[in-house]
């Protein structure tokens, strides 16, 4: 991939279901002041960003996250921050799985929940196989995805804007809601939405000139949404009494129905509704494929089981990881049949690995003697993993999922011992090493 292929898939797996369902859900938790939790986590998404940008020009290796907090703390750290990042991708192959049955019902509404997932699981296992057969296919793929989703997605902020009335920000808060608990928990709403752009440094040993590519593809993907998000945002909030539509299953659809039916009929709906379910298709099919670099950069350092390492003879893709990946989240998508607490599961599960990495980076800016290549000062890192830390703690409100987030965390430490027990794991290497050249 170049860097168009590497800016479709981050923006392919940024905008997913997010933004065709977290305004309404922000909405509910924070009201108008949910627009202050968009700011703040977009913000806090462009200096974790940076951070993950600056660790790909010193180390442009697959996996990642995982692999700058392997390369900085040792084994240990390196695979709770591996665990952590391939749990959530497979739980969020699972939640898009529940988001595109949730936007089928615009379409289908006759069929019941359970029947639209099922359809959902079968695209899902379509996509692996794309995946399965090259990167090349799967990144031609996402790059149509991304193109489909963002035209929809422009044109209703652009509409919404144009229908925006003052009025229909008020009131300001859900009632008996304080400020700042809103705002908190809008903020770990919408990172459901913002999640994504470390995407980009998965399969960085597949990506064309990975050291230059890479960096610039996170910070362009990460603004683009940012700027993005606000629009759409705003123009939801503001274009209706978006109470109305606390119910619905597809609200951004719902509404631009709502504001174009006296010119487009229904038609208006249906070109919103299209281009979520495509939107979800493309952040579904860039989690299939990112999910198994995950795996298989650890499998290859000895940190999870050697199964997932195996690369396929001809097309050079780790296929058991594949395939294993797309079994367990379909076990995850029946298990856990709540769209918001997977959403709240997969942010947990991401925010760790981005703590992780955001240390990462000072400890190998250290290594460098303080030299940096995208960071102005390594106290953007900081920033970032302090921040990760305090976003953390607002999971105390969630006790149920940080429960649940523990006892997985609590299940991969098992995992890790087993591991150091039968087998000798690898010391940390920064050594860069192309799939194609590993040797099962």
């Amino acid at each position: 991939m170049g860097l168009f292929g590497s800016v479709m898939l981050g923006l392919g797996f940024i905008i997913g279901s997010g933004i065709f369902i977290m305004p309404l859900v922000a909405g509910k938790a924070a009201g108008t002041f949910s627009l202050i939790s968009w700011v703040i986590a977009g913000i806090y998404c462009i200096l974790a960003g940076l951070a993950f940008a600056e660790c790909a020009l010193k180390m442009p290796k697959a996996g990642g996250l995982y692999s700058y907090a392997h390369a900085a703390f040792g084994n240990f750290f390196g695979f709770l921050a591996g665990w952590t990042f391939w749990l959530g991708y497979t739980m969020t192959i699972a939640t898009e799985q529940w988001a595109i049955g949730m936007y089928l019902h615009f379409f289908i509404p006759q069929l019941n929940d359970i029947t639209r997932v099922i359809i959902a699981v079968t695209i899902g296992y379509i996509l692996t196989y794309i995946n399965f057969r090259g990167i090349k296919g799967a990144s031609e793929t996402e790059d149509v995805f991304t193109i489909g989703k963002l035209l929809p997605l422009l044109l209703f902020a652009l509409v919404g804007l144009a229908f925006f009335n003052l009025s229909n920000l008020f009131p300001l808060l859900p009632q008996g809601t304080a400020p700042l608990t809103a705002i908190a928990s809008g903020i770990i709403i919408v990172l459901w939405a913002y999640q994504g752009a470390e995407i980009i440094t998965v399969p960085e040993e597949e990506i064309k000139n990975a050291k230059r590519t890479v960096p610039k593809a996170i910070i362009i993907s990460v603004v683009t949404v940012m700027v993005l998000y606000l629009m759409i945002s705003i123009a939801f909030l503001g274009s209706v009494h978006w109470q109305d539509y606390a119910n619905s299953q597809s609200p951004l659809a719902d509404v631009f129905r709502d504001l174009t039916q006296s010119k487009l009929g229904q038609i208006g709906g249906i070109i919103i509704a299209f281009g979520g379910l495509i939107s979800i298709i493309g952040a579904l099919n860039a989690v299939i494929l990112a999910a198994s670099r995950i795996s298989f950069a650890m499998a290859r350092d000895g940190l999870f089981p050697k199964v997932f390492s195996k690369l396929h003879p001809k097309h050079k893709t780790p296929y058991t990881a594949l395939l294993l990946q797309v079994i367990i989240a379909t076990v995850v998508t029946f298990t856990i049949p709540d769209f918001t607490v997977l959403a709240a599961l997969v942010v947990l599960f991401t925010i760790i690995p981005y703590m992780f990495s955001s240390f990462a980076t000072v400890r190998l800016i250290n290594r460098e003697k303080g030299r940096t290549h995208v960071l102005y000062h390594k106290a953007i890192a900081y920033i970032a993993g302090f921040a990760s830390l305090a976003l953390l703690g607002i999971y105390i409100e969630q006790p149920f999922v940080l429960v649940l987030g523990g006892i997985l965390i609590l299940a991969g430490i098992f995992v890790y011992l087993h591991i150091r027990r039968k087998h000798k794991i690898k010391k940390p290497s920064t050594k860069h090493m192309h799939p194609r050249n590993m040797v099962d």
